[in-house]
């Protein structure tokens, strides 16, 4: 289909060269004609010179827009099987993840019954206890599986005006225990009555694996901040950023690709899937934002994601001046484990 296509269109592009150029030879011939008739010998090379430089650029220009048409429509036709596979294969994906769902909650529910027994043996519990772990991380990739298949499915997900520092603060109340684990510094700073156009659960994602990661990759004693500001009448910018081990330069380039890790012993002592930022840059496309992200190696990173603004509630109007902000700082670095 794509080499009848392509001869279609290289066959378009020669008959109209083929035209051009009947046409070219008639309007000189007739030129002559004239010219012989006025009997004007002297002004006939020129009138025969302009006529054939109106046509010659006539030509040239249909000719260059016919092979930009035709690179454009070549390239758009040879993508598409590539797509097509691509949303395909991430759909079979979640179906596969979906299906994996109820055995995999009956198998750890099971063990974690078991553990409620009073005759466990101290290896066995040790033993199931690491399996409870390890089928928390297969659920943790099953849910992110199944974020990658809908996220190919934006028709499947729900978008209204949210104040994007609610899902700030919950996700850092979600992520409160961890960071007391780690006796890590979080602080926050939002602009109050910064909306956008988009899904709270998917937000809320976006911003648990930032964060999550941030908190994972922050040695103990360490600071996390992470804020939200509005960037002109447009966006809004929402800030993470971490005192962290930072990502090495070969690697910054391939973080958002799915299931690539820098350090796979690291990253699976981290529970990482390797498809968490794959999803957060799905998602933040999806919301028509971009994310940005700087890092130094022992420095720390910072993650930057620009989401438009939408129009804010009238209540919220009333409610909050501009520039209001709300600050809250938790240090847990002096918390005895």
């Amino acid at each position: 289909m794509l080499l009848a296509f392509s001869i279609f269109l290289l066959a378009l592009v020669g008959i109209l060269v083929d035209y051009l150029y009947h046409d070219l030879s008639l309007a000189i011939v007739t030129g002559v004609r004239d010219q012989l008739l006025l009997g004007a010998a002297p002004g006939t090379a020129p009138a025969l010179d302009d006529i054939r430089s109106d046509n010659l650029t006539a030509i040239s220009v249909i000719t260059a827009s016919a092979t930009v048409a035709f690179g454009y429509l070549l390239t758009r036709v040879a993508l598409s099987p590539t797509r097509n596979a691509l949303s395909s294969q991430k759909q079979f994906i979640g179906n596969i993840a979906h299906e994996l769902r109820t055995p995999l909650s009956i198998i750890k529910t099971n063990t974690e019954v078991t553990l409620l027994g009073d005759n466990v043996a101290q290896e066995t519990r040790e033993t199931l206890e690491s399996t409870v772990e390890e089928l928390d991380r297969l659920s943790d990739i099953i849910n992110n599986l199944l974020s990658l298949s809908a996220s190919v499915r934006p028709e499947r997900i729900e978008f209204k005006p949210i104040d994007i520092s609610d899902v700030i603060g919950d996700v850092v109340r979600k992520l409160d225990g961890l960071a007391k684990l780690r006796n890590l510094e979080v602080t926050t700073r939002v602009s109050q009555a910064c909306y956008v156009s988009g899904n709270h659960s998917a937000l809320e994602q976006i911003l648990t694996n930032i964060i999550k990661n941030a908190i994972n990759y922050t040695s103990r004693g360490g600071s996390i901040s992470v804020t939200s500001e509005q960037i002109g009448a447009s966006h809004v910018e929402i800030v993470v950023t971490d005192s962290g081990a930072g990502i090495a330069r070969q690697d910054l380039f391939h973080i958002f690709e799915p299931f690539y890790r820098a350090e796979p012993s690291r990253n699976r002592a981290k529970g990482g899937s390797g498809l968490g930022l794959a999803i957060v840059s799905e998602l933040v496309r999806l919301h028509h934002g971009k994310i940005t992200v700087r890092s130094a190696v022992g420095r720390g990173t910072t993650v930057v994601i620009s989401l438009p603004l939408a129009p804010t509630p009238a209540k919220d109007k009333l409610a909050h001046g501009k520039g209001f902000f709300d600050e809250v700082a938790v240090d847990y670095s002096h918390r005895k484990i």
